[in-house]
């Protein structure tokens, strides 16, 4: 009986041990784990784990069940089994701890706890040495792509979309966790964090608020916690508070025939320097690419000597950085009567050229001028006509008001200056007249006045004067051909007064060859034998009868001839006479005999 009673007692107790390991066996499925929670244990005494404890205490415990068999008291401990957690490849998962200490100071999110992603839930609450997992919104995200067996009564997993920023554009990035920035700080201070990935990085190293340097590259995805930082893309830029637009978000390309000026917004107080100077160039920061090595470096807020030129693409920073295209191509300027689709044209402030000559006679002409400005010149006319502004936003700025500006200032003063200056100096016609010295004058003084600013002057070409007032044009043709009428008539004057002076010189050159000649005679022959053969001479040249009746004496020929001939006669005998007594002076006796003859000759012709 004793046997049978041990027996049954041992059945029983067999029986009741089965069912007991039958309720204490635990199955937990494939891509599940269990959650486990005791019940009437004594409660543990740190009042820190009210929910969740990482001990073997009364309530949920942070430790889980992994997919698999198990063996637990069924009457001590319950299980739930749930799923785990599936992060999709385009997500991201943000976690927030249910359970843990309280988040020391202002800060919005929890530190991050070495707890195989938040999968060993025990080592978060109870920590790593001095940090303890703490409430909240933890700063490490789960990668997407994976799944994790995380604790849902410990952590909350909520799907957020990776970060892409597409290729060809920027993301900009602001912290909304980490120090407080000075006053005087426009960025927060870099930290290396892996493109904003790490976030434990970023505020461990002294991450600060707002708006960072850094950016995020084209073209890639990007696992950033969207509680710390806000990204802004051109997908939702639309939706920022910055001012921005998808064009300060693109990367920067600059065209063959323009150089990019750069601003930067940020850096040291410019020192000292004249109107016009440019900061100086800074090494290391890859064409501004690495603002944060400008700044280590002593890079200077506002223009700078250093530009960016065409080929490769710059991403830069609109916080940072303007950049302001200047052409390098060959520019014609001119000055006529614009239309109305000229109006942003660098020469747009260049009307026609009108001067008034002598007070009253307005001329309109046209003018073409070409230049080319290198690129190291641009930042110096950037600087100083406009563009230097280092508030609001960046990006690429093609404005052509400081070009326009400098025409206007420089090359359209040069050149009004220059027709002004003539038109007092010179009449209409001296004006039009000089047509080819004041298109060479006027090259000349553009020439000096674009060379003291480097650019180099091409080709000046100049179009016709034409009066502004169309009636002018008859009156200035009439007084024109009157003025001209008169300057023919003063050089014809001119030219008989040089005809006048001609016949005198030749003449004098005559008179003294003759006398030469004479002079030459006389001292071979004598002066009577001279005389005699001019007398002879002079009768030779007349025209005679072939036969003068009655011969004799010269009185017979005498007589042929008419009475004007013989005055000829005796007058050119007087002048010879007269010619004789160039080398000697004759008597009274010589003079009376000569009277006689005189006399008798006219008493016989008559």
């Amino acid at each position: 009986m004793g046997n049978q009673t041990m027996m049954y007692v041992l059945l029983v107790l067999s029986v009741v041990a089965l069912a007991v390991a039958w309720n204490a066996r635990v199955v937990v499925p494939a891509d599940h784990l269990g959650v486990i929670t005791r019940r009437y244990v004594p409660q543990h005494p740190d009042r820190a784990y009210k929910h969740v404890n990482p001990y073997n205490a009364r309530g949920v415990l942070a430790r889980t069940l992994l997919p698999g068999v198990h063996w637990l008291w069924p009457l001590i401990n319950s299980v739930e089994c749930v799923p785990r957690v599936h992060v999709p490849p385009d997500m991201i998962g943000v976690v927030t701890a249910l359970e843990g200490h309280n988040r020391p100071g202002r800060s919005r999110l929890a530190r991050h706890v070495d707890c195989d992603d938040f999968q060993d839930g025990e080592k978060f609450l109870l920590g790593d040495g001095e940090r303890k997992g703490q409430q909240g919104v933890q700063v490490r995200t789960l990668s997407g792509g994976q799944s994790y067996y995380i604790n849902p009564r410990l952590f909350r997993v909520e799907m957020r979309p990776r970060t892409f920023v597409p290729a060809g554009t920027i993301g900009l990035v602001q912290a909304k966790e980490g120090g407080v920035r000075p006053p005087d700080q426009r960025f927060g201070r870099h930290v290396e964090c892996d493109s904003f990935q790490d976030g434990e990085a970023f505020l461990a190293d002294g991450g600060q608020q707002g708006r960072q340097l850094a950016l995020l590259g084209g073209g890639m995805y990007y696992d950033i916690n969207p509680e710390l930082f806000d990204v802004i893309t051109i997908d939702n830029v639309t939706a920022s508070r910055e001012g921005l637009t998808e064009a300060h978000l693109r990367e920067i390309s600059i065209a063959e025939d323009y150089t990019g000026v750069v601003i930067t917004l940020d850096g040291a107080e410019p020192e000292d320097r004249p109107d016009g100077a440019v900061a100086p160039r800074v090494p290391g920061h890859s064409n501004f690419r690495l603002p944060w090595v400008f700044l280590a470096n002593g890079g200077r807020r506002g223009v700078q000597e250093e530009t960016l030129g065409k080929g490769p693409t710059y991403a830069l920073n609109p916080w940072f950085v303007r950049v302001m295209l200047i052409p390098t191509r060959v520019l014609i300027l001119k000055w006529h009567n614009k239309e109305q689709s000229e109006a942003d044209n660098y020469d747009a402030d260049l009307g026609q050229i009108t001067v008034k000559v002598q007070g009253r006679f307005e001329l309109s002409v046209d003018l073409w001028q070409n230049l080319q400005i290198p690129p190291h010149v641009a930042p110096t006319l950037v600087s100083q006509f406009g563009g230097t502004s280092t508030a609001g936003l960046g990006g690429l700025v093609d404005d052509p008001a400081p070009m326009r500006r400098f025409v206007r200032d420089v090359l359209g003063v040069a050149v009004t200056g220059y027709f002004n200056e003539i038109a007092m100096t010179n009449s209409v016609f001296e004006f039009l007249e000089s047509y080819e010295d004041v298109r060479k004058n006027l090259t000349d003084r553009v020439k000096h006045a674009l060379g003291k600013w480097g650019v180099e002057t091409l080709e000046t070409n100049l179009g016709d004067f034409e009066p502004a007032d169309p009636a002018m044009l008859e009156a200035l043709k009439a007084e024109l051909f009157e003025e001209l009428k008169g300057k023919k008539l003063d050089q014809a004057v001119k030219n008989a007064e040089r005809e006048d002076a001609i016949d005198t010189y030749l003449a004098r050159a005559e008179s003294r060859r003759v006398g030469m000649e004479i002079k030459a005679e006389v001292e071979a022959l004598g002066r009577d034998n001279v005389a005699m053969i001019r007398i002879v001479r002079e009768f030779a040249g007349f025209d005679v009868p072939q036969f003068i009746g009655g011969g004799g004496d010269i009185s017979g020929y005498l007589s042929t001839l008419p009475l004007p001939a013989v005055q000829d006669l005796l007058t050119r005998l007087r002048q010879l006479r007269l010619d004789q007594q160039l080398t000697g002076t004759p008597n009274r006796q010589e003079l009376a005999t000569e009277g006689a003859g005189e006399n008798k000759n006219t008493e016989n012709t008559s």
